[in-house]
């Protein structure tokens, strides 16, 4: 991972390969570093700006060579648009554009940015923008090729700030090498390839991060699935010759155990469809049905770094979905955890009835409320296409918190309805319920299939199977996963210790 860092030294006493400077339309007074820079070029710096050969259009970066003017081999500007009203993500993109300028041209190199500019943004915000963009632009999945294509990233990243501003600093830097780190530890595992990450893998990682912060943690195995009567999670994996899992990880904040806030992820590993088997194209992205769990692992990741009073249990479900001769079939009538039973209409709704069982799990462990994570439905990607997350919610209060932390994170969501005539299209003639309701409101129905599991908890679900991965990259990631929704859980998290 790169390392970054706050000095409180001038840039005028760092030798560094590159110094990043931002510059801003309206701004009229510099500060000295930036005066005293002007008067090193003889004033020819505010010169090129007003000639438009520097840009301070939001996003256009500018390279030039000092020449040996200074200890700084390169300068670098980056076109912040209207300092005043300076938002996180206008903050966060820019220096994003310039990370992916760089790190082709300047990997191993030396990198300064000059952070002494007074903007609307609170310096700690800004420090966390800073941190994300280096941190999620730099971003590269190794894979398994036998050469690797990936540069070296920075040699060192170092954030240059007034000895008084040092504190934020600190502590955005902090947020973001949390949230950073979380977001790529969600991308890796949702990249990685089915065969390499199974259903006991992926336990097995979300344990590593369990035991990397002192976490508690259990790994209920195929026999204790049986004892608990999760006839969900057991009927998904039935088919597979992978082993189910259930993995439960506990991190207490708090002195007493209590206002415990329930985390649940679906870590389908690989879904076929089972006997409902999908078609051969795009059927290789199928690895990434995980990325529910992903995203739950990532926040705790980000949680453990910061270790904040709040009180979690995460519950994910890892199974394979696959289609053999001991397979669950369409017609067949299961029955869940809850005692709900469940007639399979298709077994490519699987991913709901392994969230079921997690949600049943987790309700009688006591948590106060519930968000699950999950790519749960193309029909989230048809209403919302690759932009938004779907929510869906029994109380709006909670929802209402989701969707704070996600605009303060930089991450769209958009709220579904759960009227009771989409509940009505769930109902079976010979079960409780039915694991598909149709093809219309295909998103809704799924969501609204969860909350007769989450019954009266205040419960959010999050449909993250348009946003989970990308097929262009962007200057925050590049194709593949994007660990979306990490940020967002992570900072309603950090929300609920106020």
């Amino acid at each position: 991972m790169i390392h970054i860092e706050t000095k409180t030294s001038s840039y005028l006493e760092k030798k560094t390969d590159y110094l990043i400077i931002p510059i801003y339309q309206d701004q009229t007074i510099h500060t000295d570093e930036w005066n005293n820079l002007d008067t090193a070029f003889h004033q020819q710096i505010s010169h090129m700006i007003k000639a438009g050969e520097i840009s301070d259009q939001k996003g256009k970066v500018t390279i030039i060579h000092t020449l040996g003017q200074l200890s700084v081999t390169r300068l670098v500007f980056v076109g912040m648009g209207v300092m005043t009203g300076l938002d996180f993500v206008s903050a966060r993109d820019a220096f994003a554009k310039v990370v992916q300028q760089l790190k082709v041209e300047a990997s191993e190199k030396s990198l300064s940015i000059l952070l002494t500019e007074q903007t609307d943004l609170d310096m700690e915000r800004l420090t966390q923008a800073v941190g994300e963009a280096f941190l999620l632009g730099t971003y590269a999945y190794e894979g398994y090729r036998a050469i690797s294509k990936n540069k070296p990233s920075f040699q060192t990243v170092e954030i240059l700030v007034h000895d008084e501003q040092k504190d934020k600093a600190e502590r955005g830097l902090q947020v973001a090498q949390a949230f950073g780190t979380g977001t790529n530890l969600a991308r890796t595992l949702v990249n990685e390839p089915g065969n390499y990450l199974p259903p006991h893998e992926l336990a097995r990682r979300a344990i590593e991060m369990a035991k990397r912060y002192g976490m508690s943690y259990e790994l209920l195995a195929k026999d204790k699935l049986e004892e608990l009567n999760m006839g969900g999670v057991l009927s998904v994996a039935q088919g597979s010759a992978e082993l189910p899992y259930v993995v439960v990880v506990k991190y207490q904040g708090k002195e007493q155990w209590e206002d415990v806030i329930g985390l649940i992820g679906k870590g389908v590993t690989f879904d076929t469809g089972g006997i409902s088997i999908k078609p051969v194209t795009g059927m290789e992205d199928m690895k990434t049905d995980m990325g529910g769990s992903a995203a739950m692992i990532g926040a705790m990741e980000a949680i453990g770094r910061l270790q904040p009073a709040v009180n979690i249990m995460m519950v994910i479900g890892c199974v394979e979905n696959m289609p053999s001769g001991t397979a669950f079939k369409p017609g067949d009538v299961i029955t869940t955890m809850s005692g709900k039973t469940v007639e399979i209409i298709t077994t490519d709704a699987e991913g709901r009835l392994v969230l079921a069982d997690c949600i049943t799990y987790a309700k009688q462990q006591g948590v106060s409320c519930l968000v699950d994570c999950a790519t749960l439905t193309g029909g989230v990607v048809v209403a919302l296409g690759h932009v938004s997350t779907g929510l869906m919610t029994n109380n709006q209060q909670l929802a209402n918190e989701l969707f704070q932390a996600a605009d303060y994170c930089g991450e769209r969501l958009w709220q579904l309805p759960t009227f009771p005539e989409y509940r009505e299209l769930n109902k079976s003639h010979v079960a409780d319920l039915k694991n598909s309701g149709g093809r219309y409101g295909h998103a809704i129905i799924a969501g609204v299939f969860l909350q007769e599991f989450a019954e009266d908890t205040p419960w959010v679900h999050l449909d993250i199977a348009g946003t989970a991965s990308q097929t262009k990259p962007t200057p925050l990631g590049p194709i593949g996963a994007t660990g979306a929704m990490v940020r967002s859980i992570a900072q309603f998290l950090l929300q609920r210790t106020k």
